[in-house]
């Protein structure tokens, strides 16, 4: 697409470029289902493609929808979309139940793909390929002879569950442990277990912390033992449903 030169400041061309920006974000609100669609009207230019800077194009559609209200709707739109997101979050998929739990390690060591250097100095502190475990100090890159962390345990076990399963809420809500408790939801809201529980819940996002510690089950409570995870995974068939 040709597009001429613009002769206006540049502080114009940098809000052009913001509301550019904003142009995206809210195409991508703007979208929805079938049965929620609104008229928005034909998004399309009001001159010849190649007389006019795309960006001088995307700011004169945006004026035209704040002129006519259609902005207040589509900001509406958004800003429900993001509501939703935090108040339920997307389920991590592939998680199930079991009558049979059982018992695993996970070794957390990670080999550097890169060397690892001291931001200011530059200086080597590990090679590329080094393994180290978070867990076990003695793995950990010196920096003039003196290890880097001492030895040191976590101060809380992770608990992840489901909370739209009532079980799984009857186990989270009578469950308890000598160290303090990190709640890990995969499914379900934050907002009404805290509500039911009184505790702070987080959330399992895109399921990065369940495929990183190999959980396939739920509930399940990984903690540190020893320089590895232990993973104990429970049954919640015999728990009476909590609503």
């Amino acid at each position: 697409m040709k597009s001429t030169p613009s002769s206006k400041p540049y502080s114009k061309r940098r809000n052009a470029c913001l509301l550019a920006a904003l142009w995206v974000s809210l195409l991508w609100a703007g979208a929805t289902t079938h049965s929620q669609a609104k008229d928005f009207g034909l998004v399309a230019p009001a001159f010849p493609i190649g007389e006019i800077d795309m960006l001088e194009w995307i700011e004169h559609r945006l004026k035209q929808f704040e002129a006519n209200g259609k902005m207040a709707d589509l900001q509406d739109t958004f800003t429900q979309r993001v509501k939703a997101s935090i108040q339920t979050p997307t389920p991590v998929q592939g998680l199930l139940t079991t009558t049979s739990p059982r018992t695993f390690y996970v070794d957390p060591t990670v080999t550097l793909t890169k060397d690892l250097l001291v931001p200011n100095t530059g200086q080597r502190i590990a090679k590329a390929g080094t393994r180290i475990n978070p867990f076990d100090p003695t793995t950990w890159p010196a920096i003039d002879g003196q290890s880097v962390l001492p030895n040191f345990e976590l101060s809380k076990v992770l608990v992840f569950f489901d909370a739209r399963d009532a079980k799984q809420r009857r186990f989270a809500s009578q469950y308890t442990h000598t160290k303090p408790i990190k709640w890990v939801l995969t499914g379900g809201s934050p907002n009404a277990m805290a509500a039911l529980t009184g505790q702070q819940y987080y959330f399992a996002q895109q399921g990065f912390p369940t495929k990183q510690l190999h959980i396939t089950h739920l509930p399940t409570i990984p903690y540190q033992e020893g320089t590895r995870w232990r993973i104990d995974e429970v049954d919640v068939s015999g728990l009476p449903p909590l609503e």
